[in-house]
């Protein structure tokens, strides 16, 4: 999981400290993975509630991710997945398996953007609406489109080809917007191909959202 020996250091030894306030003689395995998504994630917000209107939100947002990275052959398997809120701002998480490639092609880029596409088309799907809980997905999803066009040069019609935010100046406007242009297409397909493939698999969406409704 790309943890620090501190980071291992900690996690074992909260671990610890809370298998003897549980009056355990060993720790067990729920105990170590929830200190492992405390790092990862943050702790839960057990005094926190969200309204069931917002539960539900959530829910279908963290469906939409998890079953596009379950389906999706080019990304990582999902392993975990919660609407327990944790840390500062994570109303709930889709955690998958951490990818054992150092290189990633244009499919599995592609398929990556879908994968973050995949709370805010549920909830334009399913809850009929839109929110912000989408805001970190768009930011991380827009930079990696970026990344494909102008550092990975995957584009087909802007390829290889750096293009440096330090010198941008030195680009022509003209350039610059294609660069944008390309990026809108790349995130519209992703939205499409998104919207199709949610739209199709309706049933286990709402399976998987209800699982964590109740659950």
């Amino acid at each position: 999981m790309g943890f620090s020996g501190a980071d291992i250091a900690n996690i074992c030894n909260e671990a610890s400290i809370l298998s003897v306030r549980n009056n355990l003689e060993i720790i067990n395995l729920k105990i170590l993975e929830n200190k492992i998504d405390n790092i990862i994630l943050g702790p839960e917000k057990t005094t926190f509630r969200l309204s069931d209107r917002e539960r539900n939100i959530v829910a279908y947002h963290e469906a939409g991710h998890t079953v596009m990275s379950f389906f999706l052959e080019n990304v990582t398997s999902p392993i975990k997945v919660s609407i327990m809120p944790r840390g500062k701002s994570a109303l709930g998480f889709s955690q998958r398996e951490m990818s054992e490639n150092k290189l990633k092609n244009k499919d599995e880029i592609l398929d990556e953007i879908c994968v973050l596409l995949g709370g805010r088309v549920a909830e334009e799907i399913f809850i009929r609406n839109i929110t912000t809980g989408a805001s970190d997905d768009i930011q991380k999803l827009t930079e990696l489109a970026y990344m494909y066009v102008t550092v990975y040069g995957m584009d087909k019609e802007i390829n290889i080809f750096h293009f440096n935010n330090n010198i941008k100046n030195r680009y022509s406007e003209e350039l610059k917007k294609d660069i944008d242009e390309s990026v809108r297409q790349i995130i519209c397909k992703c939205y499409e191909k998104t919207k199709n493939f949610l739209s199709k698999n309706e049933r286990y969406v709402t399976k998987l959202a209800n699982e964590l409704l109740e659950r």
